[in-house]
Formats: C-alpha cells, sequence, structure tokens
C-alpha cells in the first residue's frame, strides 16, 4: 500500500515533534533572545525532558541516536543557563526545574535501551549545573543556589 502524501507529512511532523533537539530548537528560536522572559516557558520544556528520554531512548530505531538528540535539547537548555546565570538573571525557579527534570531522567533511565549513555549525559548536565551553584567546587551532594539548597542526591 503506498504512503500518501499526507501520511509521509504527518509522519514527518511526528518525527520532528519526538525528537526533544528539535522541539528546543524551535522554542529557543522563538524567544528571539529574550530567555529571561522566556524562563516560565522554559521550565516547560525542561519539565518535559523524562519524557522525551522515554521517546528518544526507546522508541528510536537507533535508541543511542535517539538519547544523543535528547542530550542535545538538553545541553542547549543548559547553554541558556548558563548565559542567564552571570547576569543574574537566571531564576531559582528554572534551577530547581532541571534538578527535578534531571532526577526524574535518572529514575527513567532504567525504562531505555540505551541506560549508561543516558546516565552519562545526566551526570554530564548535573555537572554543569552545579557549576551554576554558590560554591561549585563542594564535593556534597547538598549544594545552594542564590542561598536556597539543591540537592544531587539522585546521582548517588
Amino acid at each position: 500500500m503506498p504512503i500518501t502524501e499526507t501520511a509521509f507529512r504527518a509522519n514527518a511532523v511526528l518525527k520532528q515533534i519526538m525528537n526533544y533537539n528539535l522541539s528546543v530548537l524551535k522554542f529557543l528560536a522563538s524567544l528571539n533572545g529574550s530567555y529571561s522572559e522566556g524562563q516560565p516557558m522554559l521550565r516547560t520544556y525542561i519539565q518535559l525532558a523524562p519524557s522525551y528520554l522515554l521517546i528518544d531512548g526507546s522508541k528510536k530505531d537507533d535508541p543511542e541516536t535517539g538519547v544523543a538528540q535528547w542530550a542535545l535539547g538538553l545541553e542547549r537548555i543548559m547553554d541558556v543557563l548558563a548565559a542567564l546565570h552571570p547576569t543574574g538573571q537566571l531564576e531559582h525557579a528554572t534551577v530547581l526545574a532541571v534538578r527535578d527534570a534531571l532526577a526524574e531522567c535518572w529514575s527513567n533511565t532504567s525504562s531505555i535501551q540505551a541506560s549508561q549513555t543516558a546516565q552519562d549525559k545526566i551526570k554530564a548536565t548535573a555537572a554543569r549545573l552545579r557549576k551554576l551553584m554558590d560554591q561549585p567546587d563542594s564535593s556534597s551532594n547538598s549544594l545552594s543556589f542564590r542561598d536556597s539548597r539543591i540537592d544531587f542526591d539522585f546521582l548517588s
């Protein structure tokens, strides 16, 4: 049975929607550089990271590629946070959203084939997040951001 043009287009749209990196890129492009004002919506994309990890890491033909695409989306979000931090515009709620999403992603890794790759990417993202903390060089799993405690105990 030949694929109709409508089905072909629907499949292409579905592939874009099911790719965290592409979704994040489209969202960031829509902000036109106004990242500080876009933090509430950015937090929504951060909160979607665990679901996209399950989609990108288990529904793709190649789970390693799916996890790599998911990680790229997360890296792009961390780039925005790293840019907001020195200006003092990075909101505590955004930092907490990343921490919570990483913790949920960590628990989701047991449900995908590329679990070790995903765990490595989560650790790398957590290391970037730690650099935004008040005392980033502390070896403790409990750090603070603007004097408010942020736990990284999910990595233990």
